[in-house]
This record gives structure tokens, sequence and C-alpha cells, in this order.
């Protein structure tokens, strides 16, 4: 009989984070997390090993490793290592072992947006400087009085610093100090040198307004000279440029919306490459109706390989300049981080529902290897897989989902039963691992979820149907899947059902009970209950704006149909709250205010505060451990 997974069983687990192929295409350097629980923290180090998973050895031991990189003729790695005066900017050869601190840097914690953080620390292609990006401006963290003059005041944890940040460059023999190349009152990021090395690209958003729009642009410095060049003018958003290996073309990912948010939006972005000559761009993925993923990797000078979002499933794929698209890797799995060599070799994470990430590489002639064995302990216990279903909604919407059963599954039983709802809106549930779902089936609940409409990975006009429409689309998709699985899983307790999400899932959450007391638990994470507050005071006000869509005054009646608050005295249902409270992504009021109510109502609530978390509460493991107690035991006293 195999083990059954526990809450204590987590901070077993190793994990990989970044994953980076030498450009001779001989070496593989990875970062690898695990967790010191009794320390309450995570150490991350770097190991590095042959193409072929062999000689493996670990390179740091300090556990502080991030923003890995190999110098271009793969003697050196770089990697950025925290500390309480700042950044530092770390080198290590790969052969000997020897570190050397290249500088000291200090960068602002402001929260440009995802997308928005590309290559931090990068090398020149002579292997002889790095360009990095940093702040100077002073900042008391100790103040007491803050004067608030623009609106990104606030971070997605904590407070803003509201420092710029601009590009520099060091010499790796550390003969003189770093040189500043960009100014102003601007912010750059996502830099890539050019292959001749006279020039960088970044991204930069100049309207004058960054705080109010994401019209971010394509931009180069020339090294020596310091004059900039804008290569794209676009609308929408562009993101993570690249220079083609002979350094005609620059791809990049895009979005064409003048409307974006800096969090999650409905548009889906897509792959662009601009011609240097001409200064014109084409999409190379509009005929995909897929949004790719968040790196792109020149494949020669012709191809370029990417992930995808499609129906649970992240496949790796490669386009031609033409826009032909070939699949390299697919299945019921998902391929994640991934890098090219120069010959062609593709280093790649894969993660199943019963297995966590592992990296693996593929050869020019499809032979994979894979290199890792992170967490071989796995094989002793019992883990559950999901089963697909996919049923017509009753506006006609085509709804795909899964049921996930408990470890040892006895049809002739009954079983509580938990609503899943995923974050986002965008993103999707599907094939990859999740923590959580093999805990809460190991905890004896079966587990249903749906990629509701709004979520990736089924065309644009499906993620684009709620807006303007939160809450209602969303809401019966989420209520037919599971009366869809009450049909075909009799083992479904109907008297024994619980709801719980996190993030956009929190806000489906807090809607859910109160349109229905059907369940008799939830657990409300990092959510979502009032749209003028979590325009007013979070960090991302451009995400309601998108998705109302216009300004709050513009649209009051959708403010207010569309925030759980307005209809939380109909709730009945018993709810957990979990929040952190240096949440800005979703501040801690959005949660006060939902318990609040469902407190004056005489409805069994409790709200759990965090005092030095953020969004989602997973920054230190003893919280990570924590939540996870308190949900199983909520739900565990309730169903």
């Amino acid at each position: 009989m195999k083990k059954i997974l526990r809450i204590e069983d987590i901070p077993r687990f190793k994990s990989v984070g970044e994953v980076k192929i030498s450009p001779n295409g001989q070496r593989l350097a990875y970062t690898l997390r695990t967790i010191l629980i009794e320390e309450n923290r995570s150490n991350v180090d770097l190991f590095i090993s042959s193409i072929n998973g062999e000689d493996e050895k670990k390179l740091t031991d300090d556990g502080k490793v991030s923003g890995i990189n190999w110098s271009p003729d793969s003697n050196w790695i770089s990697y950025i290592q925290g500390d309480k005066d700042g950044n530092n900017i770390m080198i290590i050869d790969v052969d000997s072992g020897q570190k050397r601190k290249i500088c000291t840097y200090n960068v602002s914690n402001a929260s440009l947006g995802v997308g928005c953080n590309g290559n931090m620390v990068i090398w020149s292609p002579d292997s002889t400087k790095l360009a990095y990006l940093g702040s100077l401006e002073p900042v008391d963290k100790e103040a007491k009085i803050k004067v608030i003059n623009r609106i990104m005041y606030k971070a997605f944890f904590g407070n803003s610093d509201m420092r710029r940040r601009h590009i520099f460059v060091v010499n790796i023999l550390g003969q003189e100090p770093a040189k500043q190349l960009t100014f102003g009152d601007y912010d750059e990021h996502s830099i890539n040198w050019s292959p001749d090395g006279k020039e960088i690209a970044f991204i930069s958003n100049r309207t004058g307004f960054d705080d109010y729009n994401m019209h971010l642009d394509i931009y180069t410095v020339n090294v020596f000279t310091k004059q900039i060049k804008r290569i794209t003018d676009s609308v929408g958003a562009e993101y993570s440029p690249i220079y083609s290996p002979d350094g005609k073309m620059i791809a990049c990912i895009a979005t064409e919306r003048g409307n974006t948010s800096n969090e999650s939006t409905p548009e889906d972005r897509h792959l662009w490459v601009y011609d240097l000559d001409v200064l014109k761009g084409k999409c190379l993925t509009k005929k995909l109706d897929r949004p790719i993923g968040s790196s792109i990797e020149w494949y020669g000078n012709s191809d370029l390989v990417f992930t995808y979002s499609d129906q649970g499933r992240v496949p790796i794929a490669k386009v031609s300049l033409n826009g032909d698209i070939t699949l390299i890797k697919e299945g019921d799995k998902n391929y994640g981080r991934f890098t090219v060599s120069k010959e062609g070799v593709i280093a790649y994470t894969c993660t199943t529902p019963c297995l966590p990430d592992e990296v693996y590489t593929l050869t020019p002639e499809n032979v994979e290897t894979k290199i890792t064995d992170l967490n071989p302990w796995l094989k002793e216990y019992s883990l559950a897989y999901p089963e697909e279903f996919r049923f017509k909604g009753s506006d006609g919407t085509k709804l795909h989902g899964w049921i996930i059963k408990p470890p040892n599954f006895d049809d002739s039983k009954k079983y509580p039963t938990l609503l899943n709802i995923k974050g986002g809106p965008s993103g999707m549930h599907g094939y990859g691992w999740s923590i959580n779902q093999q805990m809460a089936t190991a905890h004896g609940f079966i587990q249903v979820y749906v990629n509701y409409r709004g979520s990736s990975g089924y065309g644009q006009t499906f993620t684009d149907a709620i807006v303007g429409d939160m809450l209602g689309g969303e809401y019966r998709d989420n209520i037919e899947a599971l009366e869809f699985a009450i049909k075909i899983c009799p083992s479904i307790d109907v008297n024994r059902l619980g709801v719980w999400g996190g993030s956009y899932g929190g806000y489906l959450t807090n809607w859910i009970i109160t349109q229905t007391n059907r369940f008799k638990a939830a657990v409300s994470i990092s959510s979502i209950s009032n749209l003028w507050t979590q325009w007013g005071c979070g960090a991302l006000p451009l995400w309601v704006e998108v998705e109302l869509p216009g300004l709050p005054w513009e649209n009051q009646e959708k403010m207010i149909k569309q925030s759980p608050i307005w209809e939380a005295h109909k709730a009945k249902t018993p709810t957990l709250f979990i929040h952190g409270e240096q949440d800005y992504d979703t501040p801690i009021v959005e949660a006060e205010q939902m318990f609040m109510a469902l407190k004056k109502n005489g409805v069994e609530a409790t709200l759990v505060r965090y005092v030095e978390e953020g969004h989602g509460v997973r920054s230190k493991p003893q919280n990570s451990l924590d939540v996870s107690r308190r949900t199983f035991s909520w739900f565990k006293t309730h169903l």
C-alpha cells in the first residue's frame, strides 16, 4: 500500500527555478529550491551538469541565487546574490568554481507589471562586460511621513520606493566603476545586448504617463555614445526583446490593444519580429489563436522557440519567419522554462499532474534526456490524476473541466467535494503539478475544476467573454461544471460541498457564497470583494479599467454589480478568509470588508492575517504550511 501525502511532506519537495544551457551546448545550469522549514526560508542554489545530466555539481552554498546567465564564451555564469546591502552581481568559473563579486547595486521594488521582468543582468557578446538594471535615487526606508505624488506608490508586495530603473554597464575585471547609459524620469527593463556589442535593446514607457497606461515600446541605447533609438511605436505593449543571432531583427512578445493591464489582461500575447533595417514588424503567431508564454528564444536566424497555452496543456513549438508553426513537444503535460543553445539543443522543464518540474534536454535529432530526478521519494506515495470532462453550458459555451479523486478511491462511497476555482482570470487549470490539488485529495476530498470563460488556451473570443461581465458567465460556468460533475460522478456527496479559490478565484468564491447557500464551507484566499477599493487601494488600477472596461465613475452600475460586497448580506456559508497584510495585488481591505459583512449578519467567519506576507501567502514556508492546515481543517470541520 502506497503512502498518502500529508502537509508535513511539503518541505521535502525540491523544485527547479531557472534553466540555462551553455551557448556551446555542452553544459546545463539550473537553480534548485529547497525548503528549510525550521529557519522559515528557502534556499536557492546553482547547479551545473553536462548536457546529458552527468558530472552534476553544486556551485553555490549561500542559498540566495537568482538571475543566472552564461557568458557567451561558456566559461562563466553570472548570478545575483542578495544581502542587506543590496544585490551583488557574482560570476563563477564553471571549471574551477572560483567566484568573484563584480559590483553591488540597488534596484527599485516598483511593480512595473507582469511581463516587465525580462533580463535584469546580461553579458556583452565578448564576455568582458555585464549590463544591469539599477536605481540610484536615495530612499529612506524608515521614513514615518511619506509624500505621494505618483499613482504607482504601491508594489505588489508592500509600498513602492518609486525609484527609476536605468541601464548600467560594468567591466568584469573591475578596473573602473559602472557606467550609466540611460537617464531621465523613465524606467527601463528587459535588456538584451546586440550581437555586435554596440547597443542594448530595452523596454520603456516614455509617454510621460507611465502610471496611467502600458504603452511599452522597444528602444536601443548605443553603449558608446548613449544615443537612444526608438524601434517600435505601437498602440499596445512589447515585452522581452531579443536580437536574432545575425543582429538584423529583434523578436518580442506583444499585445496590440491600447487598453492593456499591468497584470492579468484579457488580450492574448503573441510573438512578433521587427526588421531593424525598415523598423517594420509582423506577428508570427496570430493564426494560432492561443497566448504564448513569457519567453522566446531564437533557433538559428530563421526560427523562434516558444510555449503556449492550449486547453490545459502547454506545448513547446517553433515558428518560422513565414509563420509556419511546428510542434516540438506536446502531450498531457506542461512544458515550462526553456533555453536553446547555438547548436539547437533545447533544455526545458516539464511537469505533469503527478510529477513536479524536472529538467530535460532535447537534441536536434529529437533525442530527449531526463537530467534531474528531484523527488524520488514521491514514488512511494499514491497521487491523484485528473479525469477530463467537456460539456456545453446553458448558453451553448463549450467548457472544459476535470474531476480529481482521492487516493484509494472507492466508487461505492460518497465523498465531500470541493469546487476549486483558479485565479487569473486569464491562465488555466490543466496538466501541471499542483500541490494544493494533491493535498486536497490526500485529505479525502474530490475536487472539481473548470476553465471558465476568461481563461487562456481556448482562443481570444473565449478569453474576452468576461470583459464587462465579470462574475456573470464565470459564475454559471463554475456552478454548471459542478452540476455536470455530479451527474457523471455519483460519488460526489451533494450534501457536503465546499468551494475555495485564491486571487481571482477568491473573488469568485466571495461571489458564489452570496448567490447560493448550497456550499457548507468556503475558503477565500487573497480575494477581491469591492471593485471600488480594489481600484483605489491596490497596485493595479489598470486591471479594473481593462476588465470593466473604463473608469469607475463611467461604469458605476457595473462597479456595484460586479462587487460581491454589495450582495454579502445574502451569504450564509461559513467562510475562512486568508490574506497577507503586505498584499497590494489584492489589498487586505478586500477580505476585511467581506469578513465584516458576514460577521454582522451572524455568519460564521474567520479572518487570518499574515503580517509579513503578500499575495497568495507564500513567501515564508511556515506560513504556507499554516494556510494548508487551516484550509483543510476548516473543510473537514464543516464537511
